[in-house]
C-alpha cells in the first residue's frame, strides 16, 4: 500500500524541491557551498534554519518522512535520517542558452501584489494556477519589494494559461501578467525611446540655429580715436540720443578700443543718423569720430558675427541656468541629508 503524503508533508516535499530545484540550486551559494562539504548531503538541522522551511515544521523527523514521500524522488533522505541532499540521479541541467530560453518560455511576469505582501502568501495564492517551480519577487536595489514577481511554472501550457486569463485578481488588484519574453522586449524598447527621445533632444541643442534677422541699414562703423584715449559706450550713447533723439540697440564698443560699431533697433536707423551729422563726423567732448554706415557684403557679415555672438551668449545662459538650478538641488539635497544627520546626533 502507498503511503501518500499528507497536506503539510506536500508543503514539505515542495519546498525541499525548491530548495535542491533546478531554478535555485545554481544560483544558492549557501547551498551550494553546503553541498560541497559532504558529497551533497546538507543537514536537516542545516535546512531548517532556512524560514520558509522552518514555518513548516521544526521537527527533523517529520521533515525527513515527507521527504522520503516525494513522488517525483528529486531529493533523497539519508540513512540516519539526518540528511538530504538531490538525487544523484536527476543532475542539475546545465544553465546554457538553450536552458534560458526554455526557462523563459515558462516564466511569467505578474505585477499587483501588496507592497508589503510575504512571499509564502503569493506562493499559497498560485497553487491553484501552477504548478510552479518558482516565485521569484522582484525588488529595489534597497531590497524593498516592487509589487511584482516572475513566476515559473512546469509547463509551457500552464504558464500561458496564467499570462491569458481573463481575470486574475489578488486581493481585489486586477494582476498584470506577461510573458516574461515580451515584458523584457517591452522594458528594452521603453529604454530604447528614452534614448533616443534624450539624444533628439541633445542634437536639437547642438543643432545649429537659424541666423538672427537683424533691421539693415542700422548700423555705423566709428573710428578716429587714439591709443590712451578714454571714450565709454555710455558717453556714445548720450551723444547719439543727444544728436538724434535716437535709442541705441547695442554698442560694440569697450574702453580703450580705437573703433567699433552702434547698432541701432530699427531699419535705416543708421542711415537717418549720419545725415543730421557734419560731414559725417561725431564729435564728443575732444574726440572727433568719422562715422559711416555699413553696407553690402560688409553689413552682410558684421549681421552674422552678431548673429552668432548672441546665440552663442543664449546659449552659455541657458546651460548656466541649468547648472544653476542643478546645484541648487543638490544644496537643497545636501541640507536634507544635513537636517537628518543632526536631528539623529540629537537623539542620540
Amino acid at each position: 500500500m502507498i503511503n501518500m503524503a499528507s497536506e503539510l508533508e506536500q508543503k514539505i516535499i515542495q519546498q525541499l524541491e525548491f530548495y535542491f530545484g533546478d531554478i535555485n540550486l545554481p544560483r544558492d551559494k549557501f547551498l551550494q557551498e553546503k553541498i560541497k562539504e559532504d558529497e551533497g548531503w546538507v543537514t536537516i538541522e542545516t535546512l531548517l534554519t532556512f524560514k520558509r522551511l522552518a514555518g513548516l515544521s521544526t521537527d527533523a523527523e517529520v521533515i525527513a518522512n515527507a521527504a522520503e514521500k516525494s513522488e517525483d524522488k528529486l531529493v533523497v533522505v539519508s540513512e540516519d535520517k539526518k540528511k538530504i541532499r538531490r538525487n544523484p540521479d536527476k543532475p542539475v541541467p546545465e544553465y546554457d542558452a538553450e536552458r534560458k530560453k526554455q526557462l523563459m518560455e515558462r516564466t511569467a511576469y505578474a505585477k499587483g501584489f501588496p507592497l508589503d505582501e510575504d512571499l509564502n502568501d503569493i506562493i499559497n495564492f498560485l497553487v491553484p494556477h501552477g504548478p510552479i517551480d518558482a516565485c521569484n519577487r522582484r525588488a529595489t536595489k534597497d531590497h524593498k519589494f516592487k509589487g511584482s514577481c516572475f513566476i515559473i511554472f512546469k509547463d509551457v501550457e500552464t504558464c500561458k494559461k496564467f499570462v491569458e486569463a481573463e481575470s486574475i485578481k489578488y486581493k481585489d488588484t486586477e494582476l498584470i501578467r506577461k510573458m516574461q519574453g515580451d515584458y523584457f522586449a517591452e522594458k528594452k524598447k521603453e529604454i530604447e525611446d528614452k534614448k533616443k527621445a534624450k539624444k533628439e533632444k541633445k542634437q536639437a541643442e547642438e543643432k545649429p540655429q537659424k541666423p538672427l534677422e537683424f533691421p539693415k541699414g542700422a548700423i555705423i562703423h566709428f573710428a578716429g580715436l587714439q591709443e590712451g584715449d578714454s571714450l565709454t559706450r555710455e558717453e556714445l550713447k548720450d551723444k547719439v540720443k543727444e544728436v538724434a533723439d535716437m535709442e541705441t540697440a547695442f554698442i560694440d564698443f569697450k574702453k580703450g578700443d580705437l573703433e567699433g560699431h552702434i547698432r541701432f533697433p530699427e531699419e535705416n536707423n543708421a542711415v537717418e543718423f549720419v545725415k543730421k551729422l557734419k560731414d559725417s563726423e561725431l564729435e564728443i567732448e575732444k574726440f572727433k569720430l568719422k562715422v559711416r554706415v555699413l553696407e553690402g557684403d560688409e553689413e552682410v557679415e558684421y549681421l552674422k558675427k552678431t548673429s552668432d555672438t548672441v546665440i552663442e551668449l543664449r546659449k552659455k545662459q541657458k546651460q548656466n541656468s541649468r547648472q544653476n538650478r542643478k546645484r541648487k538641488g543638490n544644496f537643497a539635497n545636501q541640507g536634507g541629508r544635513d537636517a537628518k544627520a543632526k536631528k539623529k546626533q540629537e537623539q542620540e
